[in-house]
């Protein structure tokens, strides 16, 4: 595995050990899993290596399941409720298999992760009401996901959906989060996306720049890892 790009950070700052590494494990990707929800343990021990080995003090595992509901939503007929349920079982089924594979690293769950983190609640509201309220910025968010999710076409009530994904994700991706004291700044993932470049320009404030004044000081960074 090579650092290939970087956001927020500098390869000199990753090797100098100047962050604490989150590794987020979202149930639709498919370099980390398979879509039985069994794990890809050569990937994920290549991921976990390079992370103990350049991380500040901490690395952490968080299974980005109870948000993929958006995903299940608009891509099965089962009902909401259902989905909410199965969403939250397959990412059960994904903490006990890493359990058995990456030792006493600590793994959360995304409801772990919202209950616990200073910055979650009042960054996702705030996301959800410029959503509702500014025009420019929800026309962003939906862009940024026509642009992402490429596999096949949603309508548009669909998209609108899959919004809530962006909006849901964007506290973790922009602010990191604290867990048990520690500030997890730096997370490494396989590619790049729009919704990577959309939280980047962002946090520059090079657009929305009165969103980004009413955001937290804390940044995260992103090193791309393959």
């Amino acid at each position: 595995m090579e650092l290939k790009n970087y956001f927020n950070t500098t390869k000199e700052n990753v090797k100098a050990k100047k962050h604490n590494i989150i590794i987020p494990l979202c149930l639709g990707n498919r370099f980390f899993m398979e879509r039985d929800f069994s794990i890809n343990e050569e990937n994920i021990s290549q991921y976990l290596t390079f992370a103990l080995e350049n991380t500040k003090d901490k690395v952490l595992l968080l299974i980005a399941d109870k948000i993929q509901v958006t995903n299940y939503d608009v891509r099965t007929h089962n009902s909401k409720k259902y989905n909410r349920k199965k969403v939250l079982r397959d990412g059960i089924k994904v903490k006990n298999k890493l359990e058995n594979f990456v030792g006493n690293v600590p793994i959360i769950q995304w409801e772990d992760y919202e209950q616990k983190d200073p910055f979650c609640d009042s960054t996702t509201n705030l996301l959800y009401n410029e959503f509702k309220n500014n025009t420019k910025f929800r026309n962003e968010v939906l862009n940024t996901v026509k642009t992402s999710v490429t596999d096949r076409k949603f309508s548009e009530d669909d998209y609108l959906t899959l919004c809530n994904y962006i909006l849901d994700e964007f506290s973790l991706a922009y602010s990191g989060t604290v867990y048990n004291g520690v500030h997890y700044d730096l997370y490494i993932y396989p590619f790049v996306d729009s919704t990577v470049r959309l939280i980047d320009k962002i946090q520059k404030a090079e657009i929305f720049p009165e969103l980004n004044q009413k955001l937290p000081k804390e940044k995260m960074a992103l090193a791309i890892l393959n």
